[in-house]
C-alpha cells in the first residue's frame, strides 16, 4: 500500500518520531472521495529537497509545499489516488494537547478537532510510543471543564456579552445589505453552533467536512429542528428570513444547553 511505504521511507529519517493515517480515510465516515492523509510527526523541520527526494523514490508524483494551513506536500501514485502529506511538529502537538486537553482551553468554532484528527488516526510508524500515548490519554474522557468552556465561550461569542459578537455582526450586514459579510457572519455562527454542539455531546468536533451526517452519527443530542435550520439559514442569506432563523437557531441551542 502507498500509505505504508511513504510511512516506511519518512520513519528511516532520524527527526521523525511518528507516522499516521488520519483525516477522512480514518474518520467514522468514508467514501470513495476521501482524502488520503499521512501526517509526519518530527522533532525538526524536514528540508522540501529531502520530502522530494523521496516521492521520487517511490515513484509519486508530487507537489511541495502547497499547504496554506499546515505544512505540507501533495502526491499521487500511478492508480490516480492522492496523498496530502502533513508536518508537525512534536512541540506544536503538545502545546496543542496541552492547551485543550490538559488546561481547558476552548477555541471558537473548532475546538477538539486536533483531539478527534489524532484519536482517530491509525498509527503506521511511532519510534518510541509518543503518539500512541497521546491517543490513550486522550481517549481518557471528555473534561467536563473543557465542555463548558467550549460552550460558554461559543454562546458568548454568538449573541452574548463579547466585545462584538457574531449575531451583532451579522445585523449590522443585513442593515447594510451586504451580503458577503452575512454569508461570512453566519459561517462562523454555524462554526460555533457545531463546537457546542459537538462538547454538549462530549464528542471531538471531527472538522469542517461532513458536519450534518456526523451530527447525526455523533450527538445523541440535538436542538429542536437543529437539521432543518442549518439549511434554512443558509438558504436565508440575503432575504428578511435570515436573521429570524438564525435568532431562532441559537435560542435553541441555548434551551438545549439549559436542559443540561
Amino acid at each position: 500500500m502507498t500509505a505504508d511505504r511513504i510511512a516506511e521511507s519518512f520513519s528511516a529519517l532520524a527527526a521523525v518520531s511518528a507516522v499516521a493515517l488520519s483525516g477522512s480515510r480514518t474518520s467514522a465516515i468514508n467514501d470513495d472521495s476521501s482524502d488520503w492523509d499521512i501526517y509526519i510527526y518530527s522533532d525538526s523541520p524536514i528540508a522540501r529537497d529531502e520530502r522530494k527526494r523521496i516521492y521520487d523514490s517511490l515513484s509519486l508524483a508530487s507537489r511541495i509545499a502547497i499547504s496554506f494551513f499546515e505544512e505540507g506536500d501533495e502526491a499521487e501514485d500511478g492508480e490516480g489516488r492522492v496523498f496530502d502529506i502533513m508536518f508537525r511538529s512534536r512541540e506544536w502537538t503538545e502545546g496543542e494537547i496541552d492547551y485543550v486537553y490538559r488546561r481547558h482551553g476552548s477555541k471558537i468554532g473548532y475546538t477538539t478537532c486536533i483531539l478527534y484528527n489524532i484519536a482517530t488516526s491509525r498509527i503506521l510508524y511511532d519510534r518510541d510510543g509518543w503518539l500512541s500515548g497521546l491517543q490513550e490519554e486522550i481517549s481518557g474522557g471528555y473534561p467536563e471543564e473543557l465542555r463548558k468552556n467550549i460552550i460558554n465561550d461559543n454562546l458568548t461569542v454568538m449573541d452574548g456579552s463579547f466585545s462584538s459578537p457574531f449575531l451583532s455582526q451579522l445585523e449590522l450586514a443585513v442593515m447594510r445589505d451586504d451580503i458577503v459579510s452575512q454569508n461570512h457572519r453566519l459561517s462562523a455562527i454555524i462554526a460555533s453552533c457545531f463546537d457546542a454542539l459537538f462538547a454538549y455531546n462530549r464528542v471531538y468536533h471531527p472538522g469542517e467536512k461532513k458536519l450534518m451526517r456526523y451530527a447525526r452519527l455523533l450527538c445523541e443530542k440535538v436542538p429542536e429542528g437543529f437539521y432543518e435550520d442549518i439549511p434554512a439559514m443558509i438558504e436565508a442569506i440575503g432575504t428578511d428570513e435570515l436573521l429570524p432563523r438564525t435568532r431562532e437557531a441559537i435560542a435553541r441551542l441555548r434551551r438545549l444547553v439549559e436542559e443540561g
